[in-house]
């Protein structure tokens, strides 16, 4: 029973979803506009999903303490630059220097997406969510 508690279910005051886009955009959280820190956003990955978010500086090392999460590397033009999968054990040197990389590729901010429930979730949203890779032809 407790596990439906997580199952994806669209918000009753959201935009219905549009049609699937080629690139996931940032859609924040209306219900934390009028806060002066930004602290939550979502994202609405290509095939018209939601994704909730926690928001951190790219310099901020709180970020990388979570396990079982998706992080998003995010640009200050909004873009998701770079995203990752935690893992189960948070591997600290690994995320470090994940978080170098992508602080000198421009990210600007780091953000945390816990509600994943397996890591087939996890795979799924960064799927959904990551630049895809263009191709040369």
């Amino acid at each position: 029973m407790a596990a439906l508690a997580y199952r994806f279910t669209p918000d009753l005051f959201d935009e219905p979803a549009p049609a699937p886009e080629t690139v996931a955009r940032e859609m924040p959280l209306r219900s934390t506009a009028a806060l002066s820190e930004r602290r939550f956003t979502a994202w609405r990955g290509r095939s018209g999903r939601r994704y909730v978010a926690s928001v951190f500086a790219a310099d901020d090392t709180h970020p990388l303490s979570f396990t079982d999460a998706v992080l998003l590397a995010v640009s200050a033009e909004r873009q998701i630059i770079a995203a990752r999968d935690s893992g189960p054990f948070g591997v600290e040197a690994a995320l470090a220097r994940w978080q170098r990389a992508v602080s000198e590729g421009g990210a600007k901010e780091i953000h945390v997406h816990l509600l994943a429930e397996d890591g087939a979730s996890r795979r799924a949203a960064l799927l959904d969510l990551m630049p895809q890779a263009e191709t040369a032809g």
